[in-house]
């Protein structure tokens, strides 16, 4: 069974729209695709709760001007799930899934991601 998906177009910064591959050809899947990668590391790390999980208030300091608009295909329940994350912890629901995509960027440059990848495939 599909999941369920919803279209959302939100506005991301520069920065974090190419960390989800934006700027690449076709990049309108692989921004999906790596948005909900970004939310699913993001809110999976919540029970850990470290210095860099909670959503930082110097993003709401940067300029206006270089939003790009970006077209995105989430799964109804990560998306929600998101929205609540966001209600938690006082900020917009783009606002929220711009940190997340910059702690995924974070979390992949740090070599994280391959020690997750490696822990849920000894737990299959």
């Amino acid at each position: 069974m599909r999941a369920l998906k919803r279209a959302v177009t939100v506005s991301l910064g520069r920065l974090a729209s190419q960390a989800i591959g934006q700027e690449e050809k076709n990049g309108s899947g692989r921004a999906s695709s790596g948005a909900s990668q970004a939310i699913r590391c993001y809110l999976k790390d919540r029970e850990s709760a470290g210095a860099g999980w909670p959503y930082p208030r110097f993003l709401d300091e940067r300029p206006a001007g270089e939003d790009v608009e970006l077209k995105l295909d989430i799964e109804e329940i990560l998306w929600r799930s998101l929205e609540e994350e966001a209600e938690r912890q006082h900020v917009s629901v783009p606002q929220m899934l711009e940190h997340a995509v910059l702690y995924f960027a974070a979390e992949v440059d740090a070599g994280r991601a391959a020690e997750r990848i490696l822990d849920d495939l000894s737990e299959a």
